[in-house]
């Protein structure tokens, strides 16, 4: 059975114009199985099968009453057999879907994007994900965030953003700032795994803002996480931050991949 490439990408408000600049990144990469945050407009079944035909895949969608859509796509061979909204109600939108691994065996694959403004917002949304942790199982979880992982160093652009938005991300208005990193924390604790973080201990793994789209910010953040219960981490075999030309130009995030050897320990 070949290797399981997983990719989740943040494409900056449905792509827009930037839609075939996008497709060549995820054509380049090659994943089976894609998620997608910030999918707004893909809510149109037509624009959603128009997607997975520039890029080989099919999907479903999960509603965001924010218009901030989240997709989970897959590739041939693997099929999503069910899926559904998450049960919680979050500031934009979580999708899960079973998919197919073999005649044995079933992924649950999760895509959320939490809460853009609130940390307490962003830890009860982790707290309703957190159900996918279950031991024993297969699951993965990916999307953007919204928030900084323990342990991740603060890149001093972030210090030069305007107070106003940097109150979205520490714990309160206190010298010096500390930012509020416990819905990660809580993911760890309750099972899960950071998979970029296994594989790669000193790269800073920046997902946001590449260098086109960062020019009014340009803050370098980890932000957009790619998790896995225990038991499907230990096949990860590789996870990265894919930066090029295009990448750069496509959206305001960068796309953020990861191998799973399904062979391993089977």
């Amino acid at each position: 059975m070949k290797p399981l490439r997983v990719m989740t990408y943040n494409i900056l408000e449905g792509g827009q114009d930037r839609l075939d600049v996008i497709a060549s990144v995820v054509r380049a990469a090659q994943p089976d199985i894609l998620g997608v945050t910030e999918a707004n407009g893909w809510d149109d079944v037509n624009r959603l099968h128009a997607v997975g035909d520039a890029l080989g895949m099919r999907g479903v969608i999960g509603r965001a009453t924010s218009g901030f859509h989240v997709a989970l796509l897959t590739r041939e061979p693997w099929k999503i057999e069910s899926s559904g909204a998450e049960f919680y109600p979050f500031f934009h939108a979580a999708l899960w879907a079973k998919i197919r691994l073999d005649a044995d065996r079933v992924l649950t694959a999760v895509v959320a994007h939490l809460n853009p403004f609130s940390p307490q917002g962003r830890l009860a949304e982790i707290r309703a994900l957190c159900r996918h942790a279950m031991p024993g199982e297969r699951a993965l979880l990916m999307g953007d965030f919204n928030c900084m992982a323990p342990g991740d160093e603060v890149d001093p652009s972030v210090l030069e953003l305007p107070r106003n938005i940097l109150a979205r991300f520490v714990k309160d208005g206190k010298e010096p700032i500390e930012f509020d990193r416990r819905e990660i924390e809580l993911a760890e604790w309750a099972g899960f795994v950071d998979v970029y973080r296994k594989l790669n201990k000193k790269k800073p793994g920046w997902t946001l803002m590449t260098t086109r789209y960062g020019a009014a910010l340009r803050s370098r953040m980890r932000i957009d996480f790619l998790f896995a219960t225990p038991r499907f981490a230990q096949r990860a075999v590789s996870a990265e931050v894919i930066e090029s030309v295009e990448s750069r130009r496509a959206s305001d995030h960068y796309p953020l991949t990861a191998t799973f050897d399904l062979e391993r320990g089977k």
